[in-house]
């Protein structure tokens, strides 16, 4: 699931593997706006077949939060 979901943050923020850590999160790159980061919600949610409650896709903020968040939405 991690390298999965690596892989799908790297295409669609057009970012280098390198910029890639569970640290990295909105704002934090000019790649990562706002549109981007819906956009990479959606891509999230269609790669992995699940739907993020409001709630949670408000908390989404780093890479961490999209494994934290895809660790309870595949348990």
């Amino acid at each position: 699931m991690e390298e999965k979901l690596r892989d799908l943050i790297i295409a669609q923020l057009k970012i280098e593997p390198g910029q890639y850590s569970e640290e990295l999160g909105a704002g934090d790159i000019p790649e990562w706006d706002s549109l981007a980061h819906m956009n990479l919600i959606m891509a999230v949610e269609k790669e992995f077949r699940i739907t993020f409650d409001v709630a949670d896709a408000v908390d989404l903020e780093t890479v961490g939060d999209f494994q934290d968040a895809l660790r309870r939405y595949q348990a």
